[in-house]
């Protein structure tokens, strides 16, 4: 697996992959759609084509950029990089990231897959509440479908499955957001559930990423939310999908300086309107398959596109940087999604971050309660390697080993038995059985029973009744506003 002191980034590499993206930036641009970012690039000193919206930056104004963040860094403000299905540098321990907003969701209990309804998007938010090491519950499937079955009006989509979310968990993550009214919204929807402004202000919530469309278009909607993100202090992040073959070169290099040329453009855009925007960037790397014509990012190219950034943005420009660790290739939960999940989970805890989004398959598009247990046991499995090793007497018991002598065994002894629970993982999912009942998937299995048992719980109230009421409240003058 992926060592981060590898050669394949040395410090050279790095220097070499940075003068490439100042040099996309310089002599390519970037065509940028929102024409309220132009005028204030222009004073800054970048050349603006305005028939075509491209626009070129000097190598020194994205260097000031770059600086101008550092220094933001250093002084002590913090990058918050909200999405829920990237993975940013975290604390050590498990914690892992129910979101994704997919548009399919395959039930465990019948098998089929379809379209998500609200009990779906309730039952995932209450099992993401009742796991310890899920901190983060946005959406995990898109809200399309009322109780009555009836299809969520667009307008209302992002503002209902807002309220859902926030009536259902205390662990609140990241939610679309599109324009300046849902925005406003949500920012008092967040003030309400951290219990006033200060407590919103420090852990930001139901608001997310904006992305890029590569090579080198940042759309115009995406402008204007991560613009109105700016204007109010609140986390900005942009994350580009380079997919090498198709929308950026095959070479990893390449890569990986398209996707740096996109984030320090939006980067430099953002800062020239908005000085103290504390811009942050992450990417979700793939690779065509020229067999298929799919997009693949769990193939190991990924992965190293995903790192090379990410080394980059720490080693180069002192930032914080999120990576793809949530989407994988596998259709449905088995052996596939396992080791997918497994490779990006280890690539991730090897950099240092561990916020893990669990249950993605199908590149994104498809939501599993299944696979996100079984990316929950691989993140135990990986944990499991960050476990202190003791060398006292206890650990090295001289004694003990004696009274058993050459030839016995510690089977029934009592020190086994104190220390077996403390010093050897028991997996929920996967198999450590000499005999099975049956030749099916055991992993899958196991999960599937979890849920079932999940879902035979009675709904108890996760919020008392008056953050209840007030979120209540909030969503009937939210529809009246959007509806108006």
């Amino acid at each position: 697996m992926f060592d981060p002191s590898s050669p394949a980034f040395s410090p050279s590499a790095l220097a070499a992959i940075h003068a490439g993206a100042l040099g996309i930036l310089e002599r390519i641009g970037m065509r940028i759609l929102d024409e309220d970012l132009l005028p204030p690039l222009v004073a800054a000193g970048a050349s603006v084509d305005r028939a075509t919206s491209v626009v070129r930056f000097p190598a020194r104004l994205v260097e000031e950029t770059i600086e101008g963040l550092r220094a933001a860094i250093a002084s002590g403000r913090r990058q918050v990089l909200l999405n829920g299905v990237i993975c940013s540098r975290t604390p050590p321990g498990i914690q892992a990231k129910f979101g994704g907003a997919a548009i399919e969701f395959l039930d465990p209990l019948d098998g089929t897959v379809r379209e998500p309804t609200e009990d779906d998007l309730i039952d995932l938010v209450r099992f993401g509440e009742s796991i310890p090491e899920v901190t983060f519950v946005g959406n995990p499937v898109c809200y399309l479908k009322d109780a009555k079955g009836d299809r969520i009006p667009g307008p209302l989509q992002r503002i209902l499955t807002a309220a859902l979310v926030a009536s259902h968990t205390t662990k609140y993550g990241s939610n679309e957001v599109w324009n300046e009214k849902e925005l406003d919204l949500l920012i008092e929807l967040g003030t309400i559930v951290r219990g006033g402004r200060a407590g919103y202000e420090a852990a930001p919530c139901f608001v997310t990423a904006k992305e890029t469309i590569a090579p080198l278009v940042f759309p115009r909607e995406d402008g204007k939310v991560l613009s109105m993100l700016a204007k109010r202090g609140l986390p900005c992040t942009v994350v580009p999908m380079p997919l090498a073959g198709a929308t950026s070169p095959v070479p990893l290099a390449s890569a990986v300086a398209l996707g740096a040329a996109e984030i320090l453009g939006v980067m430099t855009a953002l800062r020239a309107s908005h000085p103290d925007a504390l811009v942050g960037g992450g990417v979700i790397s793939g690779v065509m398959d020229m067999r298929t014509g799919a997009a693949s990012f769990a193939a190991p190219e990924a992965l190293l596109q995903d790192v090379g950034l990410a080394l980059l943005f720490e080693r180069l420009y002192g930032q914080d940087f999120a990576i793809g660790t949530g989407y994988i290739d596998a259709l449905l939960p088995g052996a596939q999604s396992a080791v997918e999940i497994l490779s990006k989970i280890s690539v991730a805890h090897a950099t240092g971050r561990h916020n893990y989004p669990v249950g993605l398959l199908m590149g994104g598009k498809r939501w599993s309660p299944v696979q996100a247990l079984i990316g929950l046991e691989m993140a135990r499995y990986v944990h499991r390697f960050d476990m202190p090793v003791g060398v006292g007497p206890d650990e090295i018991p001289l004694a003990l080993f004696e009274q058993v002598g050459i030839g016995g065994n510690f089977l029934g002894e009592d020190h086994t038995v104190e220390r077996f629970r403390s010093d050897v993982w028991m997996p929920d999912l996967m198999e450590r059985a000499l005999t099975s009942p049956n030749e099916a998937d055991r992993m899958v299995e196991k999960a599937k029973q979890i849920w079932s048992d999940f879902r035979k719980r009675p709904r108890e109230p996760i919020l008392d009744d008056d953050r209840l009421r007030a979120i209540e409240a909030w969503k009937r003058s939210a529809v009246r506003i959007l509806s108006a």
